[in-house]
């Protein structure tokens, strides 16, 4: 049957040129973004985008240590900010300033994958970002408990570490922390988490994706060109897009309530900061959280979603100061009850 083999050969070279097609996508998608090498790092800090970069043992970590002029080194409590799962570092832009003032050293970094820390190419799970911190405090030689604020993903991060390093944790604030609830199921996330269909995905056409989801999170930054501008920086380099796909992989980002037991049961102070129109992570999840940590503090706000952290800083690190300060013993009062 002549036709019949034709039309055959035919299809299989339509399927091998599509393949073909896919897979010179796959490889200039790389090949168009720069690598984060030790140049980049020096312009990135010649041109005043960066902070410092720390030596781990995973990686080469971007990061920021601020004290006010006078502070001592080594006396002010160190906070320790922790951003979420895709928007780097400078979120915290706007608390670095309110925290200094108030007499706190102030570390920030960027997750590894994220920013203008490494691309370590390996599962990014609990123990690689846990492992991150446990060795950025140890490579700035703060020995001493500090007080770790997460955002978002982050609040999982800071969770997990007080869990693990119970010694380590003085508070924990948590900002709309992610780790509770239950994994939307739905066609997309499936198939990202599907080998080499969610990979290909994620290299060709992540970047696009990423900086529209970046443009409407700027909406609410008190700077959205500044905010769009700076996440957009972190694209340029490779692996991003792969670090943020394996996290979906192999973090808890929905999974995380034992992490979240476990620190609750030490009583250490707990401050918990929600907007209770987020959708990122939605306000229902309090009431577990607060089940888990029943020495926390919850303060929620109507009509303030998942950006609380960047759009509402003023109040956010007020809160912050207010009960750190009152920690601190310098006069200021919190009650650490669990909201009604």
């Amino acid at each position: 049957m002549p036709l019949l083999d034709n039309l055959i050969a035919a299809l299989a070279f339509v399927a091998a040129a599509l393949i073909l097609l896919s897979l010179i996508a796959y490889w200039g998608a790389q090949l168009m973004r720069r690598k984060l090498d030790d140049a980049a790092r020096r312009k990135l800090l010649a041109e005043g985008k960066a902070q410092r970069f720390v030596w781990l043992p995973d990686g080469i970590a971007h990061a920021g240590y601020y004290r006010a002029q006078g502070t001592s080194t080594t006396a002010a409590p160190v906070v320790v900010l922790i951003h979420g799962f895709s928007t780097p570092s400078f979120v915290w832009r706007d608390h670095i300033e309110p925290l200094t003032q108030a007499g706190f050293r102030v570390l920030t970094y960027d997750h590894f994958g994220r920013g203008f820390s490494a691309r370590p190419r390996r599962e990014y799970d609990t123990t690689l970002l846990d492992r991150q911190l446990e060795t950025l405090l140890d490579a700035f030689d703060l020995k001493e408990p500090v007080h770790l604020v997460g955002y978002s993903m982050g609040g999982a991060v800071a969770t997990v570490f007080a869990a693990r390093h119970p010694e380590r944790a003085a508070s924990l604030t948590l900002i709309a922390p992610a780790g509770l609830g239950v994994a939307p199921a739905n066609r997309a996330m499936a198939l990202l988490k599907a080998p080499a269909i969610g990979d290909w995905l994620v290299r060709v056409f992540g970047p696009r994706i990423f900086a529209k989801a970046a443009a409407r999170e700027a909406a609410n930054a008190p700077r959205p060109d500044d905010f769009t501008a700076d996440f957009r920086r972190q694209l340029a380099y490779r692996g991003y897009g792969e670090a943020l796909l394996s996290t979906i992989r192999h973090y808890p980002l929905t999974g995380a309530a034992d992490f979240y037991a476990q620190a609750g049961k030490a009583g250490r102070p707990v401050l918990i900061v929600w907007g209770e129109a987020d959708k990122t992570v939605p306000f229902a999840h309090a009431q577990e959280l607060v089940r888990l940590m029943p020495q926390a503090t919850l303060y929620s706000y109507p009509n303030i979603g998942h950006d609380i952290a960047y759009s509402q800083a003023p109040l956010v690190s007020g809160l912050l100061t207010q009960f750190l300060a009152g920690l601190r013993g310098s006069g200021a009062t919190l009650r650490l009850v669990p909201r009604e």
